[in-house]
């Protein structure tokens, strides 16, 4: 009789047993769930590895700060100049996005470069001129242009053999003016644009050439203004995608297409394409 009744109970204990470890399991399961659900969406989202010339870098840091507090999306940010930045997404496995000028995404296609994407048009930039002169200089001609360049003790601009578009359009200009050697003599040839511009901040150039955007972000007081029309340089930069197709980049596609991103780029100097 005692063995009969130790066996139920044994039985019952075994049973109870499995169903609080079935049911402990379910509960440490819900709890794990609704955890998960309350951890912000973004927390396992992997940043977006972009490169992008520094000729763009205050306002794309501007509009993808906004774009990343929608829809929590991060990114990792590489600035340099337009064909170093170029270089090293080429360079880089991991990189997912590449803003530069429109013509290097085109000539790295047609080399076979870009094999895996898509381009989108990005925004346009204006080449032009900052000053610690005071009063500013009015170019309005090449003349203007010439004479202060010859005036000026001191002048900056991108190095063009780091792939500068803008210091690549420099050395022309002043080619064609024929002041080349005498403007050289008192350059300094910054990394990209942001050091020129931090070379006119601090007052150690008088003359800086670069981007309209990143003296308008940098030192907005220092603007004289683009370079006379002859000399225009209007710069189309576009977007290499390397998964167009993928959900976030669908969804940051059609945010930079739309009104807000465009604003933001025309308040940094940029004219939305």
């Amino acid at each position: 009789m005692g063995s009969a009744v130790g066996q139920v109970v044994s039985s019952q204990v075994s049973r109870l047993k499995g169903r609080y470890e079935r049911f402990g399991m379910k509960s440490v399961l819900l709890v794990v769930c609704c955890l998960l659900n309350l951890m912000p969406q973004d927390l396992f989202a992997q940043p977006i590895r972009l490169y992008a010339a520094a000729g763009v870098k205050s306002p794309i840091e501007n509009i993808l700060e906004t774009f990343e507090k929608q829809s929590g999306q991060h990114f990792e940010l590489s600035f340099d100049t337009a064909g170093a930045a170029q270089a090293q997404y080429l360079a880089d496995p991991s990189a997912q996005m590449l803003i530069t000028t429109q013509e290097r995404i085109k000539e790295s296609q047609a080399k076979g470069e870009l094999k895996t994407g898509q381009m989108f048009l990005f925004a346009a930039t204006v080449a032009g001129i900052a000053s610690t002169l005071e009063p500013k200089p009015v170019i309005k001609t090449k003349e203007d242009l010439k004479a202060l360049l010859l005036k000026v003790k001191s002048v900056a601009f991108s190095d063009p053999e780091r792939g500068a578009t803008v210091g690549l359009h420099f050395i022309k200009v002043i080619r064609s003016l024929g002041i080349e050697k005498e403007v050289l003599l008192k350059s300094k040839k910054a990394r990209e644009g942001l050091q020129t511009m931090q070379w006119v901040k601090d007052q150690s150039v008088e003359l800086g050439v670069t981007q309209l955007s990143e003296i308008v972000q940098a030192a907005p007081q220092t603007l004289v203004g683009a370079f006379p029309e002859e000399f225009d340089l209007s710069t189309n930069y576009a977007l290499w995608i390397k998964t167009p197709d993928s959900a976030v980049m669908k969804s940051l596609i059609t945010w930079l297409q739309g009104a807000q991103a465009k604003r933001l780029l025309s308040e940094q100097g940029l004219r939305p394409l």
